[in-house]
């Protein structure tokens, strides 16, 4: 008589039901999947979940009914794939922190930058504003000077609140076409 592989019990008790028989094979296998990990992905950082999702996928194979024939060969073939994953996703390109660049992605500004820009875009909405109608502006200040809802606009210039809705939209449409340059860009 062949002695039986541990695992294969262990597999087949899972495949039974038994939530401690693939916690034993979770023991028994994460530190080895964990050093098989951190050699292909060399980030320390990313082992960890890469390892729980190797194990979770694993679980939710048993649990499907998936029998493998050498659970540790089938473990680390999910292994790979997950790895596989990963290192295909696309990343943000990071830098060492111990090496920051010489620039800043962005360019600091100044307060007073910031203002002038502040006082532009006001201008601008100002001059976008003037270009309406008088009842549109008064529709606008109603809702975003004075805070009031739609409902409370309706009921105070005795419309339905759809038409006081359509009108608002039709408003922020206008002003946004007044507000957008010749390129096509918001400010």
């Amino acid at each position: 008589m062949l002695p039986t592989d541990p695992d294969t019990d262990l597999v087949r008790r899972c495949l039974g039901g038994e939530h401690d028989a693939f916690h034993e094979l979770t023991v028994r296998y994460y530190r080895p999947v964990g050093a098989f990990l951190l050699k292909r992905v060399q980030r320390p950082d990313v082992v960890e979940d890469l390892a729980q999702e190797t194990f979770l996928e694993a679980y939710r194979s048993l649990k499907e009914g998936r029998r493998p024939e050498n659970f540790s060969s089938w473990l680390f073939g999910i292994a790979v794939n997950c790895c596989g994953k990963w290192l295909r996703r696309k990343r943000p390109a990071l830098f060492d922190p111990a090496d920051p660049p010489d620039l800043p992605a962005v360019p600091p500004s100044t307060e007073a930058e910031e203002r002038e820009e502040q006082q532009h875009r006001l201008a601008a909405l100002e001059n976008g504003l003037a270009g309406l109608s008088p009842a549109t502006r008064t529709l606008l200040e109603m809702k975003h000077r004075h805070g009031k809802t739609c409902e409370q606009i309706a009921a105070e210039l005795r419309q339905p609140v759809g038409t006081v809705k359509s009108q608002l939209s039709r408003a922020y449409k206008a002003l946004r076409q007044r507000l957008t340059p010749a390129g096509g860009e918001t400010p």
